[in-house]
């Protein structure tokens, strides 16, 4: 201690001292009254203090995550309660953008920096499948090779999704009637009531907003160009990933939810025709997010075309802004950004990449729900950025695409309740109770995780004391109210007030906008704005970490070796510590979501017992079983890209067993469903023409014209829906044409396929689809052979009954070659010669195998 260092000082005879003593004495009391004075504005304190903090965590906790009016990065208490001075710029009451991280806990940081290696991950998606863990008999002696297995990102992402369920559901319940919690049975019109109500409150909102502004009131969401152009870069992590909510739900593997019983009420066993009606409809409004195939619509291409023109996020070395699937794309390092943004955007990867019926299908359809609705901020934000002159488009447009009338909110509701109604009719009101649960999970998913870095500020016009009028945030419903713990607290700062007169008056450090001196004069100081002062001092780190007493400052200096001990008694301690817990109280949200929707069925339970590699590959449609290429091209086989798509179909065959080649069709339909599982990399020109073979296989049409306009709700009635034939539907047709029970249950046609040349056929297809980018060429060859080879073989087509089946087929394989050729064309002249030969190499190996099957 200063005190024990120069204890001579102190224990002299000041009359026998020269006054050079005396001098040198009053030189080094100053001395002690300035380092004082400095360890008191440095917050270093004693040595019992410094101990303490190397044990705690001084940054802010971040905000709940709950919707529009708490969107913020800091308490919304604290923050909400500021009280700005006239004469502070308005900028006050706007969120640090630039400090988000360095405000949030250690925890949320920590989170922030596993949520960014996870979307990272989850973006480039085919490199971070794992390999299947082989299965061993019981007792069995074999013993497994050591070879190092790739790490699995599969696992990971239902683990963490399983915990933003757990965390948004446990916060949903504590307050559940303003929530779709409020539902507890499903009926149609009171889903459509709850959100024509949610529509309408947000349309209230923005009507309110637009008297503010007219009334000549501030900007809310924006107060500067500067301020905008950094929030637009710190949204781009959440808009790199616009669409892939629904990336899988729709796939080979759909088949019945695996939260539904195996057999009908009718005692017959499980087929998954159903769920893949609702992926169907549900799985246009991602193909709408996408673009339809056009790259001008796709949703990322826009955003990322923003950031470009604004020139924010990190460069490549051609000027051009990263895009989402580079590491570091935002500029940012590994502990910067909003950690809530890098949450939402983690949890639509994870909810899209578990959306299959093998996964949780209910709930990807509910997140779709809530997240296709129309949020206030949006409204604010689409019209701000005009004013600012800053491009809109991107904003503008989820305006109206996810209208509820007719676009993508009216689409999702539409396949929610197709889907409820359908499992009441076939499994049973008990089963329709549980899917309707998980529905809302997945509801309660988007609507508990703010997706931008803050959100609006609503200012109300105040007088100050010299009768000037200006503007302040607004303050929430209720605000003025104090909770217990505050009302204790207020009582406790206010007795305490008159003895503690002058005794701030060094420190220049200021709570809110005003020094602790101003806070707590006697004279002025009322119990209104005593509350306004501990609100203030909740959003003041380090001294409040939110429910965390032993963490914060405060509660340390009323402690032993703290500067302020002695002042608070030992129950006025405890009306501290209290307040500081009711910030944020602690809620235990491990395993709410089990305990809501019932047993959940693990990944880890499933054990792959199969013993042929197409069975193997249908078991675990994620790992990667085999990554080797297909067979290199000989020396005669050799040919120019272009001349493949305008030759003749090369089988002719009229007599052709459908019962062999029957896996090889339902299996064709797949090649390039995981390209959408990285949404970054499906914004180019690749994705785009994948987009559009999608389309055509699935029936909606491939080639879209810039003039086009969004289908909408106009395919999803029912008498379209059956008009709308794809290749698994043609499948099911030539299926009842040849007297075959049809199953949507891929596993069950991969067993029922023998060993030979069709089941390795079909393997090595499932192989090429699970790593779609790097395999893109090859697929793109293989589809043609597919399309010239099976598709487009009279004989096949001739099985088709109906007219109508025949004429869609031949339209689908004329979708495909023109699709194809048209982006090889493009490949060819911009000389990418290795893709040329990668795809000239999987038309050669998948026709070789067509003409040994056919």
């Amino acid at each position: 201690m200063i005190s024990a260092a120069i204890p001579s000082f102190f224990s002299l005879d000041s009359s026998r001292q020269s006054y050079l003593h005396s001098a040198v004495l009053l030189m080094v009391l100053g001395v002690v009254t300035f380092i004082a004075r400095l360890v008191k504005e440095t917050h270093r304190g004693r040595v019992v203090s410094r101990q303490n903090e190397k044990k705690s965590d001084h940054r802010i906790e971040q905000s709940p995550r709950r919707p529009d009016t708490k969107l913020d990065t800091s308490n919304p208490k604290a923050k909400s309660n500021r009280i700005p001075s006239p004469d502070k710029p308005y900028l006050d009451a706007f969120p640090d953008l630039s400090r988000s991280a360095d405000l949030a806990s250690e925890k949320d940081r920590g989170r922030m920096k596993k949520d960014k290696e996870l979307y990272w991950k989850l973006q480039n998606l085919e490199n971070h499948r794992g390999e299947p863990v082989p299965f061993s008999p019981p007792r069995s002696k074999i013993v497994l090779a050591k070879t190092p297995p790739r790490v699995d990102v599969v696992p990971e992402a239902c683990t963490r999704l399983v915990e933003l369920f757990d965390q948004t559901l446990s916060e949903s319940l504590r307050n559940p009637s303003d929530t779709i919690l409020s539902i507890p049975s499903y009926d149609p019109s009171d889903l459509r009531n709850f959100l024509h109500g949610s529509h309408r409150s947000a349309a209230k909102r923005y009507e309110a907003y637009l008297g503010r502004r007219k009334a000549g009131g501030p900007r809310e969401m924006f107060p500067t160009k500067e301020y905008a152009l950094e929030w637009l870069r710190l949204a781009g992590v959440v808009k790199y990933v616009d669409g892939g909510w629904l990336g899988g739900i729709l796939g080979v593997g759909n088949g019945r939810a695996s939260c539904l019983p195996d057999t009908d009420m009718d005692g017959q066993g499980q087929g998954g025709s159903l769920e893949r009606i609702v992926a169907k409809m549900a799985w246009q409004v991602i193909s709408e997010e996408f673009g339809d195939g056009d790259l001008q619509k796709n949703h990322i291409y826009l955003y990322e075309k923003l950031l470009n023109d604004i020139k924010a996020g990190a460069l490549q070395y051609n000027g051009s802004t990263s895009p989402g699937y580079m590491k570091g794309f935002d500029g940012l390092n590994d502990d910067q950004g909003v950690p809530r943004c890098w949450e939402a955007a983690v949890a639509q990867q994870c909810i899209g990449l578990l959306a299959s019926t093998k996964e949780f299908f209910p709930e990807a359809l509910g997140f779709n729900m809530a997240y296709e609705s129309l949020p206030y901020h949006l409204l604010v934000t689409a019209r701000e950025l005009q004013e600012l002159k800053i491009d809109n488009y991107y904003f503008a447009i989820h305006v109206t695409i996810d209208n509820a009338d007719s676009g993508h909110s009216a689409m999702a509701r539409m396949a929610v309740e197709r889907y409820l109604e359908g499992v009441r009719a076939r499994n049973g009101e008990e089963a329709m109770k549980n899917v309707w649960k998980r529905v809302q999970t997945g509801y309660i998913l988007a609507e508990g995780l703010p997706t931008t870095p803050s959100g609006p500020v609503e200012f109300e016009p105040v007088k100050s004391p010299e009768g000037k009028m200006y503007r302040q945030p607004r303050k929430p419903p209720g605000g003025d109210v104090p909770t217990p713990a505050e009302s204790r607290l207020v009582e406790v700062i206010m007795r305490k007030a008159n003895a503690a007169e002058k005794m701030h008056c060094t420190s220049r450090m200021k709570i809110g906008l005003y020094t602790v001196e101003k806070w707590l004069d006697p004279s002025a100081l009322t119990e209104e704005k005593t509350l306004s002062f501990i609100r203030a001092l909740a959003a003041k780190r380090p001294f409040v970490i939110p429910g965390e007493p032993e963490k914060s400052r405060f509660v340390r200096d009323l402690e032993w070796g703290g500067k302020m001990f002695g002042a608070f008694t030992g129950s006025e301690s405890d009306v501290v510590k209290a307040w500081i817990i009711s910030l944020q109280p602690k809620i235990k949200s491990e395993g709410t979501y089990e305990k809501f929707v019932g047993p959940v069925k693990s990944r880890s339970d499933k054990i792959n017992t199969s013993n042929t590699a197409f069975a193997q590959r249908a078991e675990d449609l994620w790992a990667v079983h085999n990554s080797s290429p297909i067979p290199p091209l000989t020396l005669n086989s050799k040919r120019s890209a272009l001349d493949l798509p305008s030759g003749p179909s090369f089988t002719q065959a009229t007599s052709v067993d459908y019962r062999t080649i029957r896996p090889i069709w339902y299996i064709s339909t797949s090649l390039f469903e995981c390209f959408p599982l990285q949404p970054s990399r499906f914004a180019t020109p690749l994705g785009m023409a994948s987009l559009r073979l999608i389309r055509s296989l699935l029936g909606f049409g491939a080639l879209h014209l810039p003039e086009d306009i969004c289908a909408g709700t106009d395919d999803l009635g029912l008498e379209r829906q059956n008009d709308m034939s794809g290749l698994w539907e043609l499948g099911e047709n030539l299926d009842l044409s040849c007297q075959i029970k049809s199953s949507n249950d891929i596993k069950l046609l991969a067993q029922n396929t023998p060993k030979g040349r069709v089941n390795d056929f079909c393997a090595k297809l499932l192989d090429l689809r699970a790593r779609p980018y790097v395999n893109a060429a090859s697929i793109f060859g293989v589809c043609l052979a597919l399309c010239k080879g099976l598709q487009s073989n009279e004989g096949i087509v001739g099985m088709l009954e109906e007219e109508k089946d025949r004429t869609t087929l031949r339209r689908i394989v004329d979708e495909q070659i023109a699709t194809i050729l048209e982006f090889t064309a493009y490949q060819v002249e911009r000389k990418e010669v290795e893709w040329e030969e990668g795809f000239v190499q999987g038309f050669m190996w998948a026709k070789q195998e067509l003409l040994a099957v056919l």
